[in-house]
């Protein structure tokens, strides 16, 4: 059986699959999977650990193609390494790095209890697991077919002779890169030039609102870590890592020009521009708008980018400490329903 799978984003709306509708599917119902992905993000790595944390228990054995010779964030590494960690002590797999060469192919071969195999092949990197990424992309489903075995043996010989286990190779070996854009491929959000920058902080006025992040055990940055998500096939996915909301008190949002229950632009310290949005009683909600992600990785991610955070852990007390700031400051400017928010630190 062959298949054809779309990201389905409008308005090239099919009737196809999705690749992440297949592939937790397959998951589900897999005995082993082995994967080889181009590229990897934060959000694919923390769904991951997020499932084995929830009781996965297949084996899973994972190569990342690029990012050896191109560079991992500090938090994709230590996640991997984390990942790999898990695996390991659960002898349940291993995460491997092409080593020899750049490999750019996206390859997935499930093992079934009787098994049988299935793939997609295509142009989903594991990114596409969990994103808020909209890069349409398309891929074929292969099940019960004579291929099917070539590509398991296929992906069998570049673990052993293209890779090496991540946990053996060491770090001094390992480039660490900052990212130059923490929204690549987020239509939602938008890098601003430094002219633009500067204009909008001659805007600032004088009204503005210091908002503590509280570090909530299952909420707030922390949602990550509350309840997860069971899929129709049973599996428990957890939420995404990068949902967040922050909430702000009631002697906050009752001070006027507040913005409450309105939807507003904000421009940030470091050259993002994204909607954003307060509501719920008192407008104690304060969120990025539509996308639930945004605000999150705005704030998590710059954590982790100072080495203060790892991907799957939760964000404490301690975590703002060494970060160097715990609150949000959203000042009014002159542009029309336009703030700016800073979560700028300096250690």
């Amino acid at each position: 059986m062959i298949e054809l799978l779309n990201s389905n984003y409008p308005p090239l709306v099919t009737k196809m699959q999705t690749f992440p509708d297949v592939f937790f599917s397959l998951l589900q119902k897999s005995t082993s999977v082995k994967i080889a992905s181009g590229y990897i993000s934060e959000e694919a790595i923390a769904e991951l650990l997020g499932l084995y944390n929830n009781g996965l228990k297949i084996k899973m054995f994972l190569v990342i193609g690029m990012h050896y010779f191109d560079g991992f964030t500090v938090g994709q590494y230590e996640a991997l390494l984390s990942l790999a960690d898990l695996l390991n002590s659960n002898n349940l797999g291993n995460v491997l790095l092409s080593r020899v060469s750049k490999y750019h192919g996206k390859v997935y071969s499930f093992t079934d209890i009787e098994n049988d195999y299935s793939a997609i092949i295509g142009s989903s990197n594991l990114t596409k697991i969990n994103t808020s990424e909209k890069i349409y992309d398309t891929d074929i489903l292969i099940s019960k077919e004579k291929i099917n075995t070539e590509i398991e043996i296929f992906l069998s010989d570049l673990q052993k002779k293209y890779c090496r286990n991540i946990n053996e190779i060491d770090r001094n070996e390992i480039k660490i890169i900052e990212p130059k854009n923490l929204f690549e491929g987020y239509l939602e959000v938008e890098k601003i030039t430094d002219a633009e920058k500067v204009k909008v902080i001659n805007s600032l006025m004088s009204i503005s609102f210091d908002i503590e992040i509280k570090p909530e055990e299952k909420s707030h940055l922390n949602c990550y870590h509350g309840k997860g998500r069971e899929t129709p096939n049973g599996l428990i996915r957890p939420r995404p890592w990068y949902e967040s909301n922050v909430m702000v008190p009631k002697e906050i949002t009752s001070l006027p020009d507040y913005p409450s229950n309105i939807d507003f632009t904000v421009i940030t310290d470091d050259g993002y521009k994204f909607k954003c949005v307060t509501n719920g009683d008192y407008a104690k909600n304060l969120r990025s708008a539509g996308d639930l992600q945004i605000l999150g990785r705005w704030l998590k991610g710059r954590m982790e980018n100072s080495n203060v955070l790892k991907i799957g852990d939760k964000v404490t007390v301690d975590t703002f400490i060494r970060y160097g700031r715990n609150t949000i400051k959203l000042t009014k400017t002159t542009i029309p329903n336009t703030w700016y928010m800073d979560f700028g630190a300096n250690k």
